[in-house]
């Protein structure tokens, strides 16, 4: 009769209790954006490719683990500043006036890599596109059309005589892919600024 009871029990507990769920690296896929809470600071993990082992949400920051071949983007709504831990796999940091982005990639064959990301209280701030330009009044000429937008680039600096040439290689390739993004940013905000003037 005991048996019957605890075998019971333990068929409510299980009933009752929510269900673990165990997944191999790169099986959290985010489709979407995902929300999360930080210190009361609201950011988003999104990314088409946000394959990631692990989010571990702390009461002032969060733990990202990637393994190799991932990649994911932090974006704080608010625009706080997104402080980080390493700048290993980094590919996008954009911190100004219109918006707070952060994302890191890591190449295939690389290490796991675990990034710390710590939203701040403090906004970003900076120049953004303006798009105040137009024609002048009508005793000038046409105003100029709206400057560009301002990003900085940032370059990762890895001592690649510390590494074997296999580590190199690939320290080298996430330097690339991370000044390619940022490129890609830069020209897609210059060209909207353009856009906006009148001046394309």
């Amino acid at each position: 009769m005991l048996m019957k009871k605890l075998l019971l029990s333990g068929v409510v507990a299980s009933l009752l209790l929510p269900s673990l769920a165990f997944a191999a690296y790169n099986d959290v896929s985010l489709t979407t954006d995902v929300v999360l809470s930080v210190n009361g600071i609201t950011v988003n993990v999104s990314g088409s490719s946000a394959t990631i082992e692990s989010i571990v949400v702390g009461s002032t920051n969060f733990i990202v683990t990637v393994e190799s071949g991932s990649s994911f983007q932090v974006t704080a709504p608010d625009r706080n500043v997104l402080e980080k831990n390493s700048q290993v796999g980094i590919a996008v940091d954009i911190c100004n006036g219109t918006k707070s982005t952060l994302g890191y990639t890591t190449v295939t064959g690389s290490d796991e890599l675990a990034i710390t990301i710590t939203p701040s209280a403090t906004l970003c701030t900076g120049p953004t596109a303006d798009t105040s330009g137009g024609t002048g009044s009508s005793g000038g000429g046409g105003g100029g059309g709206g400057g560009g937008a301002s990003v900085t680039l940032v370059v990762p600096t890895v001592n690649v005589t510390q590494l074997t040439n296999a580590e190199a290689v690939a320290a080298i390739k996430v330097q690339l892919i991370s000044l390619i993004q940022q490129l890609i940013v830069l020209l897609n905000q210059q060209l909207q600024a353009m856009q906006a003037s009148g001046a394309y």
